[in-house]
């Protein structure tokens, strides 16, 4: 089987500035998906120490109270270390997540650090329990 199949695409975070006293989020959707990829995105920035106060995931029964997963907390005991901020190229953050594991919903969280920075973050769902959901949220992600 190709292994790009019974996959989505859904946009979580539109890439815009955000300030250094605000947090840019997103939530997803796993239902039907086994998988589901996190890619952050982070523009370059002035200083190498302006990388991202905040870069974590958290989870969710219901979309309303989210609670840490300590694995995807960046810069947290027993989370990831956050990478360096680049001064000459865009990043890309990849978080690898077995939904199965999971609660229905994940929050992705972006806080700038010193300065400003053009944040934005995508999600790619895999292992479609049922086809026709992966197709849904493949047209989802073109036409919203």
């Amino acid at each position: 089987m190709f292994p790009l199949q019974n996959t989505g695409s859904v946009a979580v975070i539109a890439p815009a500035s955000t300030a250094t006293n605000a947090t840019a989020a997103g939530v997803i959707d796993t239902l039907g998906y086994e998988e589901v990829k996190v890619c952050v995105l982070l523009d370059s920035a002035a200083s190498t120490s302006n990388n991202p106060v905040t870069l974590s995931l958290t989870e969710s029964d219901d979309a309303t109270t989210y609670s840490a997963i300590s694995a995807f907390t960046g810069d947290a005991t027993n989370g990831f270390t956050i990478p360096n901020a680049d001064t000459a190229n865009p990043q890309v953050v990849e978080m690898n997540v077995d939904a199965r594991a999971r609660k229905r919903y994940l929050k992705v969280q972006i806080t700038p650090g010193t300065a400003a920075q053009i944040v934005g973050a995508v999600a790619v769902l895999g292992k479609a329990k049922d086809t026709t959901a992966a197709g849904a949220k493949a047209a989802e992600s073109i036409t919203g």
